[in-house]
Protein backbone atom coordinates (compact mmCIF):
# COMPACT_ATOMS: atom_id res chain seq x y z
CA UNK A 1 0.00 0.00 0.00
CA UNK A 2 1.45 3.71 -0.62
CA UNK A 3 1.92 6.20 1.16
CA UNK A 4 -0.67 8.06 0.11
CA UNK A 5 -3.16 5.12 0.34
CA UNK A 6 -2.08 4.85 4.11
CA UNK A 7 -3.44 8.29 4.58
CA UNK A 8 -6.88 8.31 3.25
CA UNK A 9 -7.31 4.94 5.46
CA UNK A 10 -6.81 6.62 8.87
CA UNK A 11 -9.50 7.31 10.63
CA UNK A 12 -10.34 10.31 13.12
CA UNK A 13 -8.75 9.65 16.61
CA UNK A 14 -12.17 8.61 19.53
CA UNK A 15 -10.57 12.00 21.23
CA UNK A 16 -10.75 14.33 18.44
CA UNK A 17 -14.77 12.97 18.21
CA UNK A 18 -14.84 13.92 21.88
CA UNK A 19 -13.60 16.86 21.73
CA UNK A 20 -15.68 17.83 18.60
CA UNK A 21 -18.61 16.57 20.80
CA UNK A 22 -17.79 18.69 23.53
CA UNK A 23 -17.27 21.89 21.46
CA UNK A 24 -20.60 21.30 19.68
CA UNK A 25 -22.51 20.90 23.09
CA UNK A 26 -20.70 24.04 24.76
CA UNK A 27 -21.87 26.08 21.31
CA UNK A 28 -25.41 24.51 21.02
CA UNK A 29 -26.62 24.29 24.55
CA UNK A 30 -26.49 28.48 24.83
CA UNK A 31 -28.08 28.75 21.41
CA UNK A 32 -30.74 26.65 22.57
CA UNK A 33 -31.27 28.54 25.91
CA UNK A 34 -31.33 31.76 24.19
CA UNK A 35 -34.02 30.77 21.27
CA UNK A 36 -36.10 29.32 24.44
CA UNK A 37 -35.47 32.49 26.25
CA UNK A 38 -36.36 34.65 22.71
CA UNK A 39 -39.24 32.61 22.78
CA UNK A 40 -40.60 33.12 26.21
CA UNK A 41 -39.73 36.95 27.33
CA UNK A 42 -37.74 38.19 24.05
CA UNK A 43 -34.62 39.59 22.99
CA UNK A 44 -33.63 40.96 25.92
CA UNK A 45 -33.96 38.48 28.31
CA UNK A 46 -32.59 35.71 25.91
CA UNK A 47 -29.46 37.80 25.53
CA UNK A 48 -29.08 37.93 29.04
CA UNK A 49 -30.20 34.37 29.66
CA UNK A 50 -27.35 33.37 26.40
CA UNK A 51 -24.99 35.08 28.55
CA UNK A 52 -25.22 33.67 31.30
CA UNK A 53 -25.46 29.83 29.61
CA UNK A 54 -22.34 30.86 28.06
CA UNK A 55 -20.33 31.51 31.34
CA UNK A 56 -21.71 28.70 32.78
CA UNK A 57 -20.38 26.21 29.85
CA UNK A 58 -17.04 28.31 30.14
CA UNK A 59 -16.93 26.92 33.80
CA UNK A 60 -17.42 23.76 33.05
CA UNK A 61 -14.85 23.57 30.35
CA UNK A 62 -12.33 25.23 32.62
CA UNK A 63 -13.28 22.55 35.63
CA UNK A 64 -12.93 19.51 32.99
CA UNK A 65 -9.62 20.60 31.64
CA UNK A 66 -8.55 23.12 34.31
CA UNK A 67 -6.71 25.29 31.68
CA UNK A 68 -8.71 27.95 29.49
CA UNK A 69 -8.79 27.08 26.07
CA UNK A 70 -7.97 30.07 24.02
CA UNK A 71 -10.38 30.29 21.28
CA UNK A 72 -13.37 29.34 23.93
CA UNK A 73 -11.89 32.02 26.47
CA UNK A 74 -12.19 34.68 23.64
CA UNK A 75 -15.61 33.53 22.17
CA UNK A 76 -16.66 33.80 25.87
CA UNK A 77 -15.66 37.23 26.56
CA UNK A 78 -16.79 38.66 22.95
CA UNK A 79 -19.90 36.78 23.90
CA UNK A 80 -20.28 38.86 27.67
CA UNK A 81 -18.95 42.01 25.83
CA UNK A 82 -21.88 42.17 23.42
CA UNK A 83 -24.48 41.01 25.82
CA UNK A 84 -23.68 43.41 28.25
CA UNK A 85 -23.45 46.42 25.84
CA UNK A 86 -27.21 44.97 23.90
CA UNK A 87 -28.48 45.15 28.26
CA UNK A 88 -26.57 47.88 28.81
CA UNK A 89 -27.61 50.17 26.59
CA UNK A 90 -30.95 48.76 25.72
CA UNK A 91 -29.59 48.21 22.11
CA UNK A 92 -30.61 44.93 19.90
CA UNK A 93 -27.66 45.95 17.58
CA UNK A 94 -25.14 44.71 19.69
CA UNK A 95 -26.26 40.89 19.75
CA UNK A 96 -27.01 41.18 15.96
CA UNK A 97 -23.55 42.21 15.59
CA UNK A 98 -22.33 39.52 17.93
CA UNK A 99 -21.29 36.52 14.80
CA UNK A 100 -20.39 39.45 12.62
CA UNK A 101 -17.24 40.09 14.80
CA UNK A 102 -16.66 36.93 15.82
CA UNK A 103 -16.88 35.08 12.77
CA UNK A 104 -14.87 37.92 10.48
CA UNK A 105 -12.17 37.93 13.89
CA UNK A 106 -11.47 34.17 13.27
CA UNK A 107 -11.69 34.81 9.75
CA UNK A 108 -8.98 37.50 9.75
CA UNK A 109 -7.42 35.51 12.01
CA UNK A 110 -6.70 32.29 10.77
CA UNK A 111 -5.54 34.41 7.37
CA UNK A 112 -3.52 36.62 8.41
CA UNK A 113 -2.39 33.97 10.97
CA UNK A 114 -1.30 31.72 7.97
CA UNK A 115 0.57 34.06 5.90
CA UNK A 116 2.62 35.34 9.30
CA UNK A 117 3.62 31.80 9.93
CA UNK A 118 0.98 30.97 12.35
CA UNK A 119 -0.63 27.39 11.94
CA UNK A 120 -4.04 28.10 13.77
CA UNK A 121 -6.10 25.25 12.60
CA UNK A 122 -2.83 22.90 13.41
CA UNK A 123 -3.19 24.74 17.12
CA UNK A 124 -7.16 23.58 17.07
CA UNK A 125 -6.83 20.29 16.10
CA UNK A 126 -3.96 19.51 18.61
CA UNK A 127 -3.00 16.94 20.02
CA UNK A 128 -5.33 14.02 18.31
CA UNK A 129 -5.09 15.34 14.88
CA UNK A 130 -2.31 16.10 12.81
CA UNK A 131 -2.20 17.37 9.32
CA UNK A 132 0.08 17.70 6.86
CA UNK A 133 1.33 21.21 5.26
CA UNK A 134 -0.90 21.04 2.55
CA UNK A 135 -4.02 19.63 4.65
CA UNK A 136 -3.65 22.48 6.87
CA UNK A 137 -2.79 25.32 3.95
CA UNK A 138 -6.20 23.80 2.31
CA UNK A 139 -8.30 24.03 5.37
CA UNK A 140 -7.10 27.01 7.05
CA UNK A 141 -8.05 29.18 3.73
CA UNK A 142 -11.08 27.06 3.40
CA UNK A 143 -12.41 27.69 7.18
CA UNK A 144 -11.34 30.92 6.70
CA UNK A 145 -13.78 31.95 3.57
CA UNK A 146 -16.11 30.04 5.52
CA UNK A 147 -15.92 32.03 8.31
CA UNK A 148 -15.61 35.44 6.94
CA UNK A 149 -18.51 34.76 4.16
CA UNK A 150 -20.95 33.62 7.29
CA UNK A 151 -19.78 37.03 8.54
CA UNK A 152 -20.97 38.89 5.77
CA UNK A 153 -24.31 37.57 5.72
CA UNK A 154 -25.18 37.84 9.18
CA UNK A 155 -24.48 41.41 8.53
CA UNK A 156 -26.80 41.29 5.18
CA UNK A 157 -29.70 39.44 7.23
CA UNK A 158 -30.28 41.62 10.65
CA UNK A 159 -30.03 44.92 8.40
CA UNK A 160 -32.60 43.62 6.05
CA UNK A 161 -35.54 40.93 8.08
CA UNK A 162 -36.77 41.34 11.47
CA UNK A 163 -35.75 40.52 14.94
CA UNK A 164 -37.69 37.02 14.74
CA UNK A 165 -36.11 36.21 11.25
CA UNK A 166 -32.57 36.82 12.46
CA UNK A 167 -33.03 34.88 15.73
CA UNK A 168 -34.06 31.88 13.34
CA UNK A 169 -31.11 32.21 11.42
CA UNK A 170 -28.22 33.05 14.00
CA UNK A 171 -29.87 29.88 16.05
CA UNK A 172 -30.68 27.28 13.57
CA UNK A 173 -29.34 28.53 9.88
CA UNK A 174 -25.57 29.28 11.28
CA UNK A 175 -25.95 26.09 13.40
CA UNK A 176 -26.48 24.23 10.60
CA UNK A 177 -24.03 25.79 8.25
CA UNK A 178 -21.07 25.24 10.60
CA UNK A 179 -22.07 21.06 11.01
CA UNK A 180 -21.99 21.13 7.67
CA UNK A 181 -19.18 22.41 6.68
CA UNK A 182 -17.38 20.65 9.49
CA UNK A 183 -18.83 17.40 7.69
CA UNK A 184 -17.76 18.51 4.48
CA UNK A 185 -13.86 18.77 5.50
CA UNK A 186 -13.77 15.14 6.82
CA UNK A 187 -12.97 13.83 3.45
CA UNK A 188 -9.88 16.56 3.28
CA UNK A 189 -8.61 15.78 6.89
CA UNK A 190 -8.73 12.11 6.18
CA UNK A 191 -6.92 12.78 3.25
CA UNK A 192 -4.42 14.75 5.33
CA UNK A 193 -3.75 12.57 8.81
CA UNK A 194 -0.69 12.27 9.68
CA UNK A 195 -0.22 9.05 12.57
CA UNK A 196 -0.24 9.73 16.09
CA UNK A 197 1.41 7.82 18.73
CA UNK A 198 -1.12 6.58 21.91
CA UNK A 199 -0.49 9.38 23.74
CA UNK A 200 -1.52 12.02 20.57
CA UNK A 201 1.73 12.62 19.53
CA UNK A 202 2.57 13.26 15.88
CA UNK A 203 5.04 11.12 14.10
CA UNK A 204 6.38 11.63 11.06
CA UNK A 205 4.81 10.51 7.89
CA UNK A 206 4.88 7.25 7.63
CA UNK A 207 6.27 6.22 10.53
CA UNK A 208 5.51 3.36 13.31
CA UNK A 209 4.33 4.20 16.99
CA UNK A 210 7.54 3.29 18.95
Amino acid sequence: MTASGESESLSLPPGFKRKLARHLAVEIGPLAIFFLGFLWQGLLWATAFYAVATALAFAATWASHRRLPVLPTITALLVLIFAGLTLALDEAMFIKIKPTVVNGFYGLALLIGWLAGFRLVEKVLSPHVALDETGLRRLTFRASAYLLALAAINELVWRTVPTEEWVIFKVFVIVAGNLAFAASQLPLVRRHLRRTDERGGALPAGGASP
